[in-house]
């Protein structure tokens, strides 16, 4: 499995989206694009896949900025990811469609079950962490440590 950088991207802005949710802020471009160190350009094409997706919503003018539509627990990193990259494992013969077809070794090769296998692992992990789980690891790594 490949994250591409537009999907990690998208893991930042969510995630920075996520911290401010519950002062209820809305954050800019600028705000996004500098703390994450994402490219600008790029982070408006990612906003609007999220805005579209009913992920994030927008507010215009004078103190405009972007905000998470639903609370971080209700968002997954698999959702986003999928969203943005498309499936977690892109192997002919682990994706439902007609594709499946074209593999000259359907119905007799032992690795479509352990892609179908690592697919649905990868799967369980992605969406039991949701973006308030990761606020709190990065809330947790970014906290000093006092050593005595």
């Amino acid at each position: 499995m490949r994250i591409s950088a537009k999907g990690e991207y998208a893991v930042l802005a969510m995630l920075d989206l996520s911290q401010a949710y519950e002062s209820d802020d809305v954050r800019t471009l600028d705000e996004i694009s500098n703390d994450e160190s994402i490219p600008h350009p790029f982070l408006v094409q990612i906003l609007l896949e999220l805005k579209r997706a009913g992920l994030v919503e927008s507010k215009r003018g004078a103190g405009g900025g972007y905000r998470l539509s639903r609370h971080p627990r209700e968002i997954s990193l698999g959702e986003v990811i999928r969203l943005i990259d498309g499936p977690l494992l892109p192997f002919k013969c682990t994706m439902p469609s007609a594709e499946t077809n074209e593999c000259p070794h359907q119905g007799k090769c032992v690795m479509t079950s352990v892609w179908h296998d690592v697919r649905n692992a990868i799967e369980i992990v992605l969406e039991e962490i949701n973006f308030e789980e990761l606020s709190r690891r990065r809330e947790h790594m970014n906290s000093p440590m006092y050593h005595i």
